[in-house]
């Protein structure tokens, strides 16, 4: 099956009740809410071990080769900019989960063998995505 073309529109309360389903994360990330703004996707919560630590992060995203690919943008601390442990953030989130890989400093999410591995035999050719205040647009074709 083969997707050729398609527009799909994502609200923010649909990613915010899909990302549980399909991402894992420690238990130590509470209260992760998503949001999206057209600069990319918001993600805030709290880091919580002896105190809770507010956080948040921005991602720009994009399609590349067909999957779409995340760049951390932004990652703060309460008011402190935390880009110098930008990496290290990376490397966690992709080792923790197997349907992210890292690559040049970008997370990259493969649709494609995600809905494979849910019994959809579909190849969905994704071209663009973009983001508004409140919805995310993702097209292929």
């Amino acid at each position: 099956m083969e997707i050729r073309s398609l527009t799909f529109v994502a609200t923010e309360a649909d990613l915010n009740e899909l990302a549980p389903k399909i991402f894992s994360w420690p238990d130590a990330i509470r209260d992760l809410r998503i949001s999206i703004i057209p600069e990319g996707i918001r993600a805030s919560g709290t880091y919580q071990q002896l105190f809770a630590i507010r956080f948040q992060t921005l991602w720009q995203v994009s399609v590349l080769e067909g999957k779409v690919v995340a760049r951390l943008e932004e990652l703060k601390a309460g008011h402190l900019s935390l880009s110098f442990v930008k990496g290290y953030l990376l490397d966690a989130i992709a080792a923790a989960t197997t349907v992210l890989e890292l690559r040049d400093d970008t997370l990259s999410f493969d649709v494609n063998a995600l809905l494979q591995d849910k019994g959809w035999p579909v190849r969905t050719n994704l071209t663009s995505i973009r983001c508004a205040y409140g919805s995310l647009t993702v097209e292929s074709g």
